[in-house]
């Protein structure tokens, strides 16, 4: 009795061992392949975050580059200078081939010099100069420096001309500093 009590042990061990052995010698190519829910979720990294904003990489408009603006003020020579006017891009303004500031972006300039010399019976003239100083780019108030429009008038014997840009006028001005913004 005792012998096969022993003989019945090493029957299950010996039939424990056959059944672990069969288990690690199946093929790879009959196991099942793991499926999209065996995965573990992306990683943070991987995730494209939606939540904070893209980085703004800085774009520069060279120095020399045309600025053409209408006015959105009428600018005279009898203004002081200091006084401030608007105006807006006429076309859009560039860097390379990238769109910087579009048409219709918000400019603002002032009148750096306005004179009238003369009165009366004697040769008159007027004077008349501006700049553009800053521009209005997606609700960003950039500092712009250009070269200046400038305008004479003369006249004679009891003219009291002044120099006047209309509203709407278009005015050419000339970046002489690079422009450099984010978008």
């Amino acid at each position: 009795m005792f012998g096969s009590c022993a003989r019945l042990r090493h029957t299950v061990v010996l039939g424990g061992l056959f059944t672990l052995l069969s288990l690690l010698t199946i093929s790879p190519s009959s196991r099942a392949e793991p499926s999209a829910l065996d995965e573990a979720p992306p990683s943070k990294e991987e995730k494209p975050d939606t939540d904070k904003p893209k980085e703004k990489k800085p774009i520069t408009v060279p120095a020399g580059t045309a600025m053409m603006v209408r006015t959105g003020d009428k600018v005279s020579s009898n203004d002081k200078a200091g006084r401030r006017f608007s105006a807006t891009l006429e076309a859009n303004l560039l860097a390379a081939d990238e769109v910087v500031a579009k048409a219709g972006t918000q400019v603002y300039g002032q009148v750096i010099g306005s004179k009238k010399v003369g009165r009366g019976i004697v040769m008159q003239h007027s004077d008349l100069t501006l700049n553009l100083t800053q521009i209005n780019i997606e609700g960003t108030m950039y500092p712009i420096q250009t070269g200046s429009f400038s305008e004479k008038s003369t006249g004679v014997i009891l003219q009291r001309g002044s120099v006047t840009v209309p509203k709407g006028t278009l005015l050419e001005f000339e970046l002489t500093q690079p422009l450099t913004v984010k978008k």
